[in-house]
């Protein structure tokens, strides 16, 4: 029987094998598995059995065993295939086994591989039923099993060695095939061939006259197998092998083997054999498994006279320090200890135990036929009970019980405490089968003994033995019902055990196992026997369901609730109940504290039960969590019930807030203010009194107790401004509580200045609680008559703070608390800003500042909170985030319920925000956790069809040409790296397009090309995540990169292309492969985008230059479309032409290189280059070559300060050099590329520059004159050059600032003269690095 948290309901399959909540119903690969199985069968027919290999294919077998495992959660659905598959594989076996010493163990090993996995998988008592059992296969499998062990010796090679490794597999299907081979109904002396070859005497001739005395030799070997090899083996061969033993050794011709294992393992077990204790650790499992086995399928009277000095053992055996050390050991003995018990009781169906009805279909046929001939019933069953009470008597004369039980019974009791369940588990069902034989007295004091295991004092394993125990007693009808009164109020405790242990609880397996025993009950006892016990278990199986917070405690609750209901009917409501509280629906907490109680609560029966046990339990959890949704449940439920809100829930909840005890104190804090809204959703006014002076003065009271300091201090802080903000939501009066009604120290006065400390914590949970709070305070007393008073106190104090504080954190809150102010605060005007003015104005006379909006006043200051500080350390992006969501708040509040003179206001901070949305989202800022700017990029995204709607509602609408920036925008949001960002930029993407209901938005007007993106854009917002995948993302943008200049959609093509590049340039291996796979698929595909794309490519250099985060991207993208072919039309390869953008690509790149110390950078620059300078001369103007300066620029990265650049120029134009053919190498350059070989690059810049220089005639190209000059050697005047003649300008070499007269050796150099004079002992390398016109 399996835990009800197990069930399933089993819909019809559909033609997936999947129902509607992706269930398996049926083996969908099995007409898979069926042709694999055919192709075994069809090889093994038309196998040459002198070949000796075969022809099966290693993976047929691979395949299969892949398949079964995939249904180690639903293995009864192979049931229907279970003899189609298993037999060939056997045969595959038998074949093999039938051949001796030839047989093939690579086919046998990969056979049992399968068999083993449908074992493991269905189970192997299921599938033994379907092994061959012919007699003539015994002694095969017996030496296939011997020839298993030298599997090591038979590999012909390592792939075959590999494979079978040490053939456990083989060793566990043999031994399990032979556990149904020993069951052969005739003597094992006949099938034994050595009988014969060893006596003489034919083996069935032997076994007729009776004068075999020993095991057939075969028998020996067996056991010979198992006691030597098999019963320590440390795995599933040791449990396969007791199996085996059990089956072998019970047979009625097996007296002598029997006894003389039991001798042997006795032995074993008493200590008096020569194991070591580190074979013991192996071999005693599989002694105590096998004996287990042998009683459980055993004679009684062979097995009696040996169970008391197994006992013993037993015993000893439970309490040594290896079972302390082995679950697996103790399990064993606890096995073993109650098939002990067993043996010292005779079988027999006790007659005292409870039945439900009659056990057998022909009793309860027999009764109805009676009944409808008219017969009596009653009758019949008052006969049955006069005679079930003269075997009753029959049994008190007959009972024999032995001194042994008792300490058998004590030791499962002992074991219901053990702290592994596996242990617990058995000792219950070792228990219940003990006491199915003990009289009625006996039973009972068992049962009172189990029902002792409830006390407080007890730990949860115990508790959880006893129900399992309790359950095992109910369904075999041993808990008589007259123990249900005592057995009922333990189990409704059980369901709601919970102890705090540390920071966590425990108890989950004590409820679960608490609702296993409620659905016993169900299914052991008549209706009329436990709905006296309804009123107790139907309330706390309700309170686990919906609010247990173990998703199994919660669906194990329902379904013994489920099946009370259908066995019992005794459940108030229970059919409605079941139809809401079902599986799945409890699956989410949320939804079952929220949805199933709030529904259950509809019933008058269960609404106070689980109203107090949310006040009185949940509300003083150890997890916040759960302390916060209950009490978002008590403001849904207690709605139902005012009166227990006014009387029960806040006195109560009031007085516990300024508990010492942290969960407590928080979670009364938040209850009673979820307690408030409830009353309000009830439509009860606001409490009133000595409740009210209770309820408005609780935050003084917890800020005099100094209930924010120490432990918990954060936690009551975010709890205080959601009591604030609910006692602002229900507009409680504040003028009832301590102090004055208005003045600084008044109520509301210190409200609002514990919610403003509350906005200044960096803490985000606290921050944001006190947002939301202030912004219900301020619509419900700070609006009034005169809401312009409210905006000067904080609408102004709110914008200065953004603008002046340097403490993040205020700033943070502040921006969000402008986000939330009521309308009416902000359409009223304050004073502005004073404009700074010289200091002279200011002492005759202050100016009054100008009257403004204070939305205006919110607005500005957000607008400048959002623009990255230049300071980089100042810069602070949550700071940013919380100022766009600011303006999305502003904006919002703004445009609910608009009237005629708010529409020109509306449209112009509407008109802003857009503009300060589109700047936000070109916020790529970055710090030591990365692109932190896109979290900026994110909120803008987000608030950005708000804000179109803001502006529709005005009654404005957007130009044509804010609508392509803000696609173009998204766009390339859309194309973005980041997986998380391009799914919010789908997102926002689908809603402009498509309109949002929600938020009353309409479909962009005049969008270019709009068909084509609609087409491209998410059908749905909620199916815009799938854009996170970035296959679908960038298959869905690539194709709205057009080349005709005239299409709509070229209006977004530069930042289409831009976030492209940067993606694929990325570094991330999966979105590179992706997105760059996606851009190059489509350039190939149109020669005419070639051209297009390679033009946007040198724009977006031309224009990023010196942004890395787009650059770097850029020439790896570069590299990629060059290599592969995807730029052939404008860059064909040599000698023909390229396109005129070659000579821009190639001078953009040497700008952007030039002056750069990033390694990486230059080595792609590299790169870059080289293909340019792989490009074919320039027929046309050859001053406009694009080869020539490229090979220039590789040259200049020759002599670059870092060694690797220089190794990768050298490499690079090594290879370009090869690829040249003869016509256009010329004559210098083999001579360059045995240079170039022979040089070592990476060595130091003084021998590497004249190596260097040497290339340039050899290349027909003419050196840069500083090369010329640094080459003259010593005493030569070198005179100022333009650094841009200069090839070596793009290497990035350090500027030296030359102050004053700088020494140098033993010359001098005077800083201010145009051209300096060396000495012979200067080094000519030093102006090199002199990189400033005036000092060259």
């Amino acid at each position: 029987t399996t835990s009800p948290s197990d069930r399933r309901k089993m819909d019809p399959p559909t033609e997936e094998g999947f129902d509607d909540e992706n269930e398996l119903t049926f083996v969908k690969e099995a007409p898979e598995v069926n042709g694999l199985v055919e192709q075994i069968t069809d090889a093994l027919e038309g196998r040459d059995p002198a070949d000796g290999t075969s022809t099966i294919s290693k993976t047929v077998f691979h395949k299969i065993q892949e398949i079964v495992e995939r249904y180690q959660e639903y293995p009864t659905l192979l049931d229907p295939h279970l003899e189609g598959w298993i037999l060939p594989l056997t045969s595959v076996i038998r074949r093999e086994a039938h051949k001796g010493s030839e047989a093939d163990m690579v086919l046998v090993q990969r056979a049992s591989r399968v068999l083993h996995a449908l074992a493991s998988v269905r189970g192997y008592k299921t599938v033994v039923k379907f092994f061959p059992h012919e007699a003539k296969d015994f002694e095969p499998v017996v030496a296939l099993l011997v020839r298993s062990h030298d599997v090591g010796s038979l590999a012909t090679n390592i792939e075959e060695a590999d494979e079978l490794g040490s053939a456990w597999e083989t060793r566990a299907t043999l031994i399990l095939w032979l556990s149904i081979l020993v069951l052969i109904p005739f003597d094992l002396v006949t099938v034994d061939s050595q009988v014969t070859t060893n006596t003489g005497v034919d083996g069935a001739a032997m076994a007729k006259s009776g004068g075999q005395q020993e095991a057939p030799p075969v028998v020996l070997r067996i056991l010979a197998l198992c006691q030597d090899s098999y019963l320590r083996d440390p795995g599933i061969v040791r449990d396969r092998a007791a199996f085996l033993l059990a089956k072998l050794l019970t047979r009625p011709d097996m007296p002598l083997a029997l006894q003389k294992f039991l001798v042997w393992a006795t032995d074993a077990l008493g200590g008096q054999s020569e194991y070591s204790e580190q074979e013991k650790m192996f071999i005693v499992p599989g002694i105590v498994r096998a004996l287990a086995a042998t009683f459980k399928l055993g004679k009684r009277s062979e097995l009696l006279e040996v169970a008391e000095r197994l006992w013993t053992n037993a015993r000893d055996l439970a309490v040594s320090p290896a079972a302390k050390a082995s679950t697996l050991t103790r399990k064993l003995a606890c096995k073993l200890t109650q098939r002990i018990g067993l043996l010292f009781l005779k079988p027999r169906v006790v007659s005292w135990r409870y039945e439900r009805g009659a056990r057998s279909l022909e009793d309860n046929l027999k009764r109805a036929m009676i009944i409808s001939q008219g017969g009596d019933a009653d009758a019949e069953d008052r006969k049955k009970a006069e005679e079930e009470a003269a075997k009753e008597q029959e049994e008190e004369e007959d009972w024999d019980i032995p001194e042994e039980i008792e300490e058998v019974i004590e030791a499962l009791l002992t074991a219901l405490r053990d702290k592994d369940t596996v242990v617990r588990w058995s000792a219950a069902k070792g228990l219940g089968r003990i006491t199915a034989r003990l009289p009625a007295e006996l039973g009972d004091e068992v049962v009172g003994s189990i029902l002792d295991c409830f006390l407080p004092t007890e730990n949860d394993n115990t508790w959880h033995g006893a129900c399992l125990a309790l359950a095992e007693l109910s369904r075999r009808g041993l808990l008589l019902p007259v123990r249900l009164p005592d057995a009922v109020p333990h189990v409704a405790s059980a369901l709601a055990y919970d102890v705090r242990r540390g920071p966590h609880s425990v108890g989950a397996h004590v409820r679960d196992a608490a609702s296993y025993v409620c659905w016993a009950f169900a299914r052991a006892y008549a209706p009329e026997v436990l709905a006296p016990h309804a009123d107790a278990l139907a309330p706390s199986l309700l309170i686990a369901a919906c609010f247990d917070r173990e998703v199994n405690c919660r669906r194990a609750a329902s379904a013994a609730f489920q099946e009370s209901v259908g066995r019992l009917g005794a459940f108030p409501h229970g059919i409605d109940i079941i139809q809401v509280a079902d599986y799945f629906s409890l699956g989410s907490r949320t939804k079952a504290y929220t949805v199933v109680a709030d529904h259950i609560c509809g019933y008058d029966e269960y609404r106070r039960r689980m109203l107090n046990h949310l006040c009185d339990v949940k509300l003083i959890h150890w997890e916040r969590a759960t302390r916060e949704l209950a009490a978002r449940t008590v403001s849904i439920i207690g709605r139902r019930d005012p009166e227990w809100i006014r009387e029960v829930a806040l006195p109560v909840l009031l007085d516990r807030s300024l508990s010492t005890n942290l969960e407590a104190r928080h979670g009364a804090c938040v209850g009673a203010a979820e307690a408030l809204l409830a009353l309000k959703n009830a439509g009860e006014p606001c409490v009133e009194g000595e409740l009210a002076t209770k309820v408005t003065g609780l935050v003084t009271a917890i800020e005099k107790a100094r209930l924010y300091r120490g432990k918990g201090g954060e936690v009551m802080r975010a709890a205080v401004s959601k009591y604030v903000q609910c006692l602002a939501s229900v507009s409680q009066p504040l003028d009832k509580g301590p102090g004055p009604a208005t003045g600084p120290k008044s109520l509301r006065s210190t409200l609002l200045a514990s919610l403003e400390e509350n906005l200044k914590h960096p803490t985000v949970d606290i921050r944001d609680s006190a947002v939301s709070a202030i912004g219900e305070f301020a619509a419900s007393y700070m609006v009034g008559s005169n809401p312009a008073v409210g905006a000067k106190r904080l609408i102004v104090k709110l914008a200065t703070v953004l603008r002046e504080d340097q403490n993040p954190a205020a700033r943070r809150g502040a921006a969000l608390a402008l986000g939330v102010m009521p309308r009416e605060m902000l359409f009223s005007y304050v004073p502005g800003f004073a404009a700074e003015a010289p200091a002279e104005e200011n002492a005759d006379a202050e100016a009054d500042p100008e009257m403004i909006p204070a939305w205006r006043m919110a607005l500005e200051a957000l607008k400048a909170a959002s623009i990255p500080e230049e300071d980089v350390e100042a810069r602070d992006a949550d700071a940013r985030v919380c100022a766009t969501k600011g303006m999305a708040g502003v904006l919002s509040r703004m445009a609910t319920n608009l009237v005629e003179d708010d529409y020109a206001a509306t449209s112009q901070a509407a008109s802003e925000v857009i503009s300060s949305l589109l700047t936000c989202m070109e916020d790529y800022c970055t710090d030591n956790r990365g692109d932190v700017g896109s979290w900026v990029r994110e909120a803008a995204m987000e608030a950005l069809p708000g804000a179109i709607s803001a502006l529709q509602a005005s009654g404005l609408e957007l130009a044509t040409g804010t609508c392509v920036t803000i696609v173009s925008a998204l766009l390339k949001q859309c194309a973005e790296k980041i997986d998380r960002t391009r799914a919010s930029a789908a997102t926002a993407l689908c809603a402009v397009l498509r309109g949002r209901e929600s938020d009353m938005l309409e479909p962009l007007p005049d969008v270019p090309g709009f068909i084509r993106l609609l087409d491209a854009a998410p059908t749905e917002e909620r199916l815009a995540a799938s854009w996170a995948v970035p296959t679908s993302a960038y298959a869905a943008l690539t194709p709205l990169i057009v080349a005709d200049g005239s299409d709509p959609l070229a209006a977004y093509r530069a930042d289409l292309i831009e976030g492209i590049v940067v993606s694929a340039g990325g570094v991330g291996d999966s979105l590179g492969k992706a997105s760059g796979g996606a851009l190059v698929a489509a350039v190939k595909a149109d020669p005419a985008l070639q051209e297009t794309v390679a033009n946007e490519l040198v724009d977006l250099l031309s224009r990023r230059q010196g942004v890395d985060r787009v650059t770097v991207p850029l020439l790896r993208v570069l590299d990629l479309l060059f290599s592969s072919g995807a730029l052939a039309s404008v860059a064909p390869a040599h000698p023909d032409p390229p396109n005129a953008f070659a000579h821009t690509l190639v001078e953009n790149l040497r700008a952007e290189l030039k002056g750069s110390r990033d390694v990486a950078k230059l080595c792609h620059g590299v790169q870059a280059l080289s293909h340019v300078a792989a490009l074919g001369p320039n027929v046309v103007n050859s001053d406009r070559c694009a080869r020539t300066s490229g090979l220039q620029g590789i040259l200049a990265l020759m002599v670059s300060r870092y060694p690797r650049v220089r190794r990768v120029a050298s490499e690079a134009l090594y290879v370009l050099l090869l690829g040249l053919d003869e016509e256009a190498a010329g004559e210098g350059i083999e001579a360059a590329i045995e240079l170039l070989s022979d040089t070592r690059w990476d060595a130091e810049l003084t021998m590497v520059k004249p190596e260097r220089n040497k290339l340039y005639p050899l290349l027909g190209l003419e050196a840069p004159a500083a090369a010329l000059e640094a080459a003259k050697g010593p005493g030569v005047k070198v005179e100022a050059v333009d650094e841009n003649e200069s090839h070596a300008a793009p290497v990035g070499w350090e500027r030296w600032i030359l102050k004053g007269r700088t020494t140098i050796n033993d010359g001098r150099v005077n800083a201010a003269l145009p051209s300096v004079r060396i000495d012979a002992s200067t080094d000519a390398t030093v102006l090199c690095n002199v990189h400033s016109r005036e000092t060259s």
